[in-house]
């Protein structure tokens, strides 16, 4: 991969991990009761810590901030990687986005389950399409819209290969 298609993979990767953040901090409080844009950020950090990142307050919230971002820029470098070798997915931008969330989901949820996590993968068939939505909607789509977009660039009015 060249240095070029790094920087794409993390841009994308960066811009779902804030989209899918905003959507889960703002619509998971009317989704789950108790939950708040804390309980939120400090989740992702449960998955390495265990129930102590919901004792660590704003700093372990922030931790599960930053380990999102750095997991969502692997997906966006991991997503930039196949694309480049699979012209079908570059070409089909919006269905290489929902197999993006989708896949990013299952893993996800794999780690999560076999991790520190001390919340179920999916309590209910509600909370499963949630996710599901959250993925695909607000990060898979987005990486794969804003990925295949910059690696479709013009530089000096030449479409630059990839």
């Amino acid at each position: 991969m060249s240095a070029r298609s790094i920087g794409i993979g993390v841009v994308a990767g960066l811009c779902g991990a804030v989209l899918i953040d905003l959507y889960l901090i703002v619509s998971e409080p009317w989704v789950a009761r108790h939950v708040t844009a804390l309980l939120v950020m400090q989740w992702d950090a449960s998955n390495l810590l265990g129930a102590a990142a919901y004792r660590g307050g704003w700093v372990t919230a922030a931790f599960g901030t930053l380990l999102h971002f750095c997991v969502s820029i692997v997906w966006g470098i991991l997503f930039v990687f196949i694309v480049e070798r699979v012209a079908r997915l570059r070409e089909h931008a919006l269905f290489a986005g929902v197999l993006l969330g989708i896949v990013a989901m299952a893993v996800m949820r794999l780690v999560i389950h076999f991790g520190h996590a001390v919340v179920r993968p999916f309590p209910s068939a509600g909370m499963f399409l949630y996710n599901l939505i959250a993925h695909v909607v607000f990060f898979g789509i987005p990486v794969a819209l804003v990925a295949t977009n910059m690696l479709a660039q013009r530089v000096d009015g030449r479409r630059i290969r990839v």
